[in-house]
């Protein structure tokens, strides 16, 4: 069953009879926050918006702009930090000075500078959005009057920038000192490979172009090499002439004992020996002619025996220029031999030398390969430390935060002013009045006279007189409910 309607002029009567609890109850409210709007001070905000930018060194391409996104907002995310430091907010505090003025050498204390670094100064990306999806963001500052705000303002954007190069001055003196030990190391690991190439250069001597030549070139086709194939067809030929002139002169040799030996050698031998040549022609024509002469006539016969005479006399003739040619042959059988055993040993040397060489050409290939590397090294680590010296010099010249424009100040305090305080205060203790009085205040007159205006909510309580269950006495000393008080 549902309770009856709360009658309108019961409540006004209510509401007449405990006024003086929700009136009272308003104006204890009202009193508080016109308090809290008297004690409290306004603070005053002031925004400066900057562009956060890449170092353009070793980025020329990108023209300091971010490579992505997660770079620029841990550059923005720095910024905040930097900005929130308890020494970049301390220098700004220090050069504006205390509220009132004054010089205070105790100004600013470490709590001060923790809550106003905590409470007062902030950055944040424009339109609510997220650090990274734009370079623009806004240095935010909190004061108690609005010049002192523009003024904070200022000052914390020109420590922010001194902080922020002394960090990228920290970080190019700890960059440059790593790399500086990275091209001494280097330098030193490429001078002990250039030592160790130079004995090996002072080893070889005067074959070092050779060496060079073998290392730098692909087929290995060095000047010794080829030095080597001309003198090995230099010996063959010198050897060719030496056997020719050695056949030569055993022909000479056997022709200067019997001149008959001579007709049988070829053309070829005699060439060099025109006369023997001749003779050995003679020779041939004076045997035919005393053979023919010996099928006519005897031995006796005057004609026979001028034949045989002139045979006799050119076999003579002959054994005698043979030995003459053998004398003259002597000396160029000797050069010959001398040239082909010249030749034999230049070629033995040149063989010793590539031989040499060529045991030497391996380490000297992996020594001349590993300094080329320590070379292209040692240029890495002395341009990387170049880009961060250029890094270090700009670091203390340019600054990467750009002001766009003077700082915003705003033009009424942060917060809700003193009157929306009071007004708000009352309303809250005019809620909190009435809601005690529907707690506290007595139901209507009739038969649930006596019960609070709560109870129409939540219902009759069991310790009610009248809530038992029908044929069930009441319990003995429980104050009688409002009908049995009727009926006495």
């Amino acid at each position: 069953m549902s309770s009856a309607p709360i009658p309108w002029k019961y409540l006004r009567n209510i509401l007449v009879l405990f006024a003086p609890l929700w009136v009272g109850s308003a104006l204890l409210f009202g009193i508080g926050g016109l308090g809290i709007a008297v004690l409290s001070k306004d603070r005053w905000s002031a925004r400066q918006p900057l562009v956060l930018r890449d170092e353009a060194n070793g980025a020329v391409d990108r023209l300091g702009r971010f490579s992505s996104q997660t770079e620029l907002k841990a550059a923005q995310e720095t910024i905040l930090e930097l900005a929130q430091n308890p020494e970049v907010v301390a220098a700004a505090l220090r050069q504006i000075g205390p509220v009132g003025g004054g010089n205070d050498p105790t100004y600013p204390s470490a709590r001060e500078v923790d809550e106003i670094a905590k409470e007062s100064v902030n950055v944040v990306a424009p339109q609510g959005r997220e650090f990274g999806n734009t370079e623009v963001v806004y240095l935010t500052v909190e004061a108690e009057t609005q010049e002192r705000a523009g003024e904070f303002c200022r000052v914390l954007l020109d420590s922010l920038t001194s902080h922020l190069r002394e960090v990228r001055r920290i970080r190019a003196d700890s960059v440059i000192v790593e790399l500086t030990h990275a091209r001494d190391l280097a330098r030193q690991k490429l001078d002990s490979a250039l030592g160790r190439m130079r004995e090996i250069e002072l080893q070889v001597g005067s074959d070092l172009g050779e060496l060079r030549n073998l290392n730098d070139t692909i087929s290995g086709d060095g000047a010794n090499r080829r030095s080597m194939q001309e003198i090995e067809r230099e010996l063959q030929t010198a050897e060719l002439e030496m056997r020719r002139l050695d056949s030569l002169y055993q022909l000479l040799l056997a022709g200067s004992q019997n001149a008959r030996t001579l007709l049988i050698s070829g053309d070829e031998l005699l060439s060099s020996q025109p006369s023997l040549q001749r003779l050995k022609d003679g020779l041939i024509d004076a045997q035919i002619e005393a053979s023919r002469l010996a099928s006519v006539y005897t031995t006796e016969h005057p004609r026979r025996r001028a034949a045989i005479t002139t045979e006799r006399e050119i076999e003579q003739r002959m054994l005698e220029e043979a030995r003459g040619a053998l004398r003259a042959m002597e000396p160029t059988l000797r050069l010959s031999t001398e040239r082909v055993r010249r030749l034999r040993e230049q070629h033995s040397d040149l063989g010793e030398k590539l031989t040499r060489l060529a045991g030497v050409r391996t380490g000297y290939s992996k020594l001349d390969s590993e300094i080329r590397a320590l070379t292209d090294h040692l240029a890495g680590a002395e341009e990387a430390l170049s880009k961060a010296q250029a890094s270090r010099s700009a670091a203390l010249s340019t600054n990467l935060l750009s002001e766009l424009g003077p700082p915003q100040v705003g033009d009424t305090p942060e917060g809700m002013s003193g009157s929306m305080t009071t007004f708000g205060s009352m309303i809250a203790g005019l809620v909190f009045g009435l809601g005690t009085v529907f707690l506290v205040a007595p139901g209507p007159t009739g038969p649930t006279f006596g019960r609070r205006l709560g109870d129409y909510l939540t219902g009759r309580r069991s310790t009610d007189p009248g809530n038992h269950p029908p044929g069930q006495r009441p319990v003995e000393g429980a104050p009688p409910s409002g009908v049995e008080r009727r009926r006495r």
